[in-house]
């Protein structure tokens, strides 16, 4: 009999957490699954969900606890007999665990991507009393969660995947002045933690000995503005373009030479595994589940986080032997292909569901 997974994901952006989504609900196995989506009217997830033929269920804004809230879940949770809710973002689990606890959902999780620590005594009482399962996308997260006080039969890692035969599909082009250019590539959210700072110091540092380097920074955000007024202070505008958001991501990133991504904090970072399925050799930090994905030596390497001199070190590395990057780059697509493959995360995912629901797990 087919079990009916309802996903609850309430941003109205299009971020990574929407990518992984997305590709998790289109992908499980339709002959054991059925898959609803409840996300805000309007949003990027609510329509790709839509237009692929999943039935989403409006999710109204609301405050992240309130009677009123409770009730329009409980109302949700009523229209259907939901054997999983799976929560993909965080400020809807008070509301929607309430109600779920009070209709009796026999498994509720709830995805966590990101490495900060719980806010409060609160957040832990969320995730130890409204969720049954935890699903982190690294190692560096569960020990986090389970350093802030959430049981540790709670947390799961499943690591997130790539879809290598969709992804070599995937094409774009390049514009005709930057060919012949050494392109070093960024994509990510433009906020405080991803680092994008750390890497204009450094390209400033690298533009004197290698003029032919580009920084392609591809991504919007808050600090797009303070970020281009720190290209000019630094001189470096010729050596830095903004390419703003970017639906075509996967081609994209095989046109780089090199990839970076310099954050303060990160849980995984799907840019990454991304960037190693391309065949690029990647400069990163060393911080959350970072180094679960690189291979330092192997596949790229790591720094310390806010080191600028330190990341222009690495980036000279390749930047001067292609050699070199071609063998990092291929050593990536390896590591993907064997540890980080879209068949594994939906196994995996599959398996943890089926836990859930056997009889008498508890």
């Amino acid at each position: 009999m087919k079990k009916n997974i309802l996903f609850i994901d309430d941003e109205i952006v299009w971020r990574g957490g929407q990518e992984q989504v997305f590709s998790l609900m289109s992908g499980l196995d339709r002959s054991s699954f059925r898959i609803f989506l409840a996300a805000p009217q309007g949003a990027p997830l609510a329509q790709r969900a839509a237009e692929s033929g999943i039935p989403v269920f409006h999710l109204e804004p609301s405050w992240e606890v309130s009677l009123f809230a409770i009730l329009r879940f409980l109302k949700l949770l009523q229209s259907q007999s939901f054997d999983v809710v799976h929560f993909n973002t965080p400020r809807p689990l008070l509301s929607g665990g309430i109600a779920c606890r009070l209709s009796s959902v026999p498994g509720v999780v709830i995805s966590r991507r990101v490495n900060f620590p719980l806010r409060s005594w609160l957040s832990s009482l969320k995730y130890n009393y409204l969720v049954d399962r935890v699903f982190t996308v690294s190692a560096s997260i569960c020990e986090t969660l389970i350093r802030n006080g959430v049981s540790s039969s709670r947390v799961s890692v499943i690591y997130e995947g790539v879809d290598l035969d969709w992804f070599d599909q995937q094409m774009t082009r390049l514009a005709l002045q930057w060919r012949g250019r050494t392109l070093v590539g960024t994509v990510a959210h433009l906020s405080s933690e991803k680092g994008h700072e750390t890497l204009l110091r450094a390209i400033a540092e690298l533009k004197n000995c290698y003029p032919e380097a580009l920084l392609l920074i591809g991504g919007d955000g808050e600090l797009r503005a303070e970020l281009e007024a720190t290209v000019i202070d630094l001189g470096i505008s010729d050596q830095v373009k903004f390419l703003g958001f970017r639906s075509d991501v996967e081609g994209l990133l095989k046109q780089f030479d090199i990839f970076c991504l310099p954050s303060l904090s990160e849980g995984l970072s799907s840019a990454i595994l991304a960037a190693m399925a391309a065949r690029l050799p990647v400069v990163a930090t060393s911080v959350g589940g970072i180094p679960e994905l690189v291979q330092n030596s192997v596949t790229g390497w790591l720094v310390k986080p806010n080191q600028p001199h330190e990341l222009a070190l690495a980036l000279e590395t390749l930047l001067k032997d292609q050699v070199l990057r071609e063998r990092m780059g291929n050593a990536g697509r390896q590591r993907v292909d064997s540890h980080f493959s879209f068949q594994q995360k939906l196994d995996a995912t599959e398996r943890a569901y089926e836990e859930l629901l056997r009889p008498g797990r508890n």
